[in-house]
């Protein structure tokens, strides 16, 4: 089902598709119209949204229109069926079974725990059994290690984290950060300004048999630099490059000295505006992934 809002009528016409039976919801831009880099806690849309969502085939359409008649007058509702076989397929397009750093094997859910991928095996040696499972639903939202932003950071946490460690996941979305460096021994505190994306984070956790002593979630309002000053041998945020430049000296507070700052969600171009913010620390030139770069720095 397909149609045109505003973003004013956008929540309470989720809410009520939501409450109708909508298995899941998408929005695009009517115009191509670009969103800007927002800052921590705005959540930017475009001035005109196409809505698109999908039911079960059992749902009665007649009275889902009239309900939509009366949530957007006037609006024209297109209607499309589709397979199961498609659903599935678009339920899964972003799913990812990949080996990161040759120890941490992010795979979801539907690969079974023998499913290697090819390009994983590079030797007689080589079994799920030498591996490090992070098992992920895939499309859950907020990052499903299918971007280069996630794969450049997956990578830098696999190779770098040490038993023991405290890590801060800033932006922690679905979790897939948190629960990739916890799962190699650190301590996590995962923190984001959505109240969906810390409950992904928590349930993900609870998945991959991570409890709150390993993986431990706050909301952004509830932040506090000084309760956590000097608290982490690794920060790390994949958001983007303005709220990255806000908050840098927040990273660097609460970085012990000696310790790493990774950012990534920054365009090449970028790099160079970020990493003048940061005065405390030291960036090594960056690793670069389709235009991304992943910024590697150790406060002095």
């Amino acid at each position: 089902m397909v149609f045109s809002v505003t973003p004013q009528q956008l929540n309470p016409i989720e809410d009520a598709l939501f409450e109708l039976g909508a298995l899941s919801i998408s929005l695009v831009s009517d115009t191509d119209e670009p969103v800007l880099e927002p800052m921590p806690g705005e959540t930017p849309l475009w001035s005109g949204i196409t809505l698109k969502t999908i039911f079960s085939t059992e749902t009665d359409i007649q009275a889902l229109r009239l309900a939509l008649g009366d949530l957007v007058p006037g609006a024209e509702v297109l209607v499309n069926f589709i397979g199961d076989k498609d659903w599935q397929a678009g339920s899964t397009n972003h799913a990812v079974n990949r080996v990161f750093g040759g120890k941490l094997w992010l795979r979801p859910k539907e690969i079974g725990a023998q499913q290697l991928p090819p390009e994983a095996i590079d030797g007689p040696g080589q079994s799920a059994g030498n591996l490090i499972p992070l098992v992920l639903e895939p499309g859950l939202a907020f990052g499903s290690g299918s971007h280069p932003t996630t794969r450049l950071c997956l990578a830098w946490l696999a190779e770098h984290v040490l038993p023991g460690q405290r890590v801060l996941d800033f932006g922690c979305g679905s979790g897939v950060l948190s629960l990739a460096a916890a799962l190699l021994g650190a301590g996590v505190l995962g923190v984001d300004h959505d109240p969906q994306a810390l409950l992904a984070t928590r349930e993900n956790a609870t998945y991959n048999s991570l409890g709150d002593d390993k993986v431990m979630t706050l909301a952004a309002g509830d932040w506090s630099v000084e309760a956590y000053r000097r608290s982490f041998d690794i920060v790390v945020a994949n958001i983007l490059a303005a709220p990255l430049q806000e908050l840098a000296e927040d990273f660097q507070a609460v970085a012990k000295p000696g310790a790493h700052i990774i950012l990534s969600g920054v365009l090449i171009e970028q790099v160079n505006a970020v990493a003048d913010c940061y005065q405390h620390t030291h960036f090594q030139p960056p690793l670069v992934e389709d235009g991304w770069a992943l910024m590697r720095g150790v406060v002095a």
